[in-house]
């Protein structure tokens, strides 16, 4: 089976209305701040984090995902006591083809899936169930099936064969969802080594480099960024007692200089664990999910660039996970346009969404897919990412004015 080919949200945080996010190999989250980028990143979050064999609700939400918040922070806030709200799934294949879940949790009870809707290829209603509070779902209509419970997000031993298709997609995705922050840890200057392997990334990053000391087979692809720097550096996982290793970024030029990453520049700390869990989702793919916010954080222009090169040949494998990259950087999208204008990576791999909000408050998606050109396919709004033009088209006037 395929992986998610789209989220749906709605009545979730700022999206008062039903919004559809395409997920591509390459999905780009672009929008001013406050728009709701960081909130469709963190639904993926909230999504894999409820797919646990032992989940304790309906959604789980992590603290440091929803940030010490509630469940009730998450709704629209536009219909005062009500805290229900949809995520939904679809997918290119299957006879299920979309999942959609309102979950509710207000009014101190634990979440539960209040609703559950699943169609097919076509849109046609293929299950449908409903349930009260801390209550077995029951079916609506004539959809059969008897009592369906849940954990988390997944049906257990159900004898329907549509709630058969959607235990196994989800349970495909368990452990392949992973969400990186914004704000990201600095390695240990020692790191010892547990013998451990270790699987998951933790979400601030704080762990990336004990994982590439566990796991050397990684180092190769995370040497891949710094060695396509300006100037290039070489990372290395070095054995400096018994059972500590440090990791140093040296300058290619200095064959015997060994620097360590944490006297580094903060950008070069800050996007270890974004190539780690790149390459972890890359090792999981198909079912491979990552949802980054700002993995350009404190890379000068020349490092986005490269970030971006090294993104899109993940996205450009036979087998690609899904990246979702919540940014700011206009570089870091003129260096996709590069590679898909240069065959490097077919267009229809990247997903490009500008999210906007209205005066009141709302949000809404705007998506589209690049031409083989590299452009925007119609329909990208003229005003996206066109501040830089606009100064300079200020700084341009007050010039001519001077001049007169």
């Amino acid at each position: 089976m395929s992986p998610p080919s789209a989220l749906v949200v709605s009545r979730y945080r700022a999206f008062a209305g039903e919004e559809t996010l395409p997920l591509r190999p390459l999905t780009l989250l672009y929008g001013r701040n406050n728009s709701g980028k960081s909130a469709l990143a963190r639904a993926l979050a909230f999504i894999g984090a409820s797919l646990s064999e032992d989940a304790p609700s309906a959604l789980v939400t992590p603290r440091e995902v929803i940030r010490e918040g509630a469940f009730t922070d998450l709704a629209w806030q536009g219909d005062a006591g009500d805290y229900s709200f949809d995520l939904g799934l679809r997918w290119n294949d299957g006879k299920v083809r979309e999942v959609r879940y309102t979950l509710d949790g207000g009014s101190g009870r634990s979440t539960y899936v209040k609703e559950l809707f699943l169609r097919g290829e076509g849109g046609e209603l293929l299950w449908a169930g409903v349930a009260p509070p801390n209550r077995p779902m029951l079916p609506q209509g004539e959809y059969g099936g008897g009592e369906l419970r849940l954990v988390g997000l997944v049906p257990r031993h159900s004898e329907v064969p549509v709630l058969q298709e959607l235990a196994t997609r989800m349970d495909a995705l368990r452990g392949r969802v992973q969400w990186i922050d914004g704000v990201r840890v600095r390695p240990k200057r020692d790191i010892p080594r547990t013998g451990t392997t270790l699987v998951n990334l933790a979400t601030d990053g704080s762990n990336a480099a004990d994982i590439l000391v566990e796991r050397p087979e990684l180092v190769e692809e995370a040497r891949r960024f710094y060695a396509d720097l300006t100037p290039p550096r070489d990372l290395e996982v070095k054995e400096v007692l018994e059972s500590s290793h440090r990791i140093t970024l040296n300058p290619k030029s200095q064959g015997s200089w060994r620097i360590d990453l944490v006297d580094t520049g903060e950008g070069m700390a800050q996007v270890l664990p974004v190539l780690v869990a790149a390459t972890l989702a890359a090792r999981e793919a198909p079912s491979g999910i990552l949802a980054v916010e700002e993995p350009e954080s404190h890379l000068h222009p020349d490092a986005q660039a490269a970030l971006a090169r090294y993104l899109c040949d993940i996205a450009a494998r036979p087998a690609p996970p899904t990246l979702v990259i919540e940014t700011h950087s206009r570089v870091f999208l003129l260096g996709v346009q590069l590679a898909v204008a240069a065959g490097r990576l077919p267009p229809e791999r990247v997903g490009l969404a500008w999210i906007d909000q209205d005066a009141v408050g709302r949000s809404s998606i705007t998506a589209v897919q690049l031409e083989s050109s590299g452009h925007p396919r119609a329909g990208w709004p003229v005003a996206a990412l066109a501040e830089d033009l606009r100064l300079a088209r200020e700084l341009a006037m007050l010039d001519l004015k001077r001049r007169d």
